[in-house]
C-alpha cells in the first residue's frame, strides 16, 4: 500500500532545482553560453530552469547530468555535501544497507 504524502509539506522541486543549479553554475564559473552551446539548446531554457520557472524535460536533464557530471541527486540541493532528496538516500540505502542495530556516524 502506498502512503499519501502529508497535506502539509510543501517541496518546491523547480526552486530547489533551480538553487543547486545556479549554485553550481556560480561555483564552477560556468556561464550560460557554455551549457547552450554544451546542450544544444536555447538560452531563454536554461536561463528559465535557473530562474525556476520551467525544470528541464527528462531528455535535457539527462543531457545536463551528462554535462555537469553531477549525480542527478544534488541538482536538488544547494549543499549537496550535507543533504539529500529521499529519493537518493532510498537509492543509497537499497546499494549498501545500513543494518538496523548499526546507527550511521554523526559528523560535525
Amino acid at each position: 500500500m502506498v502512503k499519501k504524502p502529508d497535506a502539509s509539506f510543501d517541496c518546491d522541486i523547480r526552486a530547489s532545482f533551480a538553487k543547486a543549479f545556479g549554485a553550481w553554475r556560480r561555483q564552477n564559473n560556468v556561464q550560460l553560453k557554455e551549457i547552450v552551446a554544451g546542450l544544444g539548446i536555447s538560452v531563454s531554457t536554461v536561463n528559465s530552469w535557473e530562474l525556476g520557472e520551467r525544470f528541464p524535460s527528462g531528455e535535457h536533464f539527462q543531457a545536463l547530468v551528462n554535462y555537469t557530471g553531477v549525480p542527478p541527486c544534488r541538482l536538488f540541493c544547494i549543499m549537496a555535501d550535507k543533504c539529500m532528496p529521499a529519493e537518493c538516500q532510498l537509492a543509497l540505502l537499497k546499494q549498501s544497507p545500513i543494518p538496523p542495530s548499526v546507527e550511521p556516524p554523526v559528523t560535525l
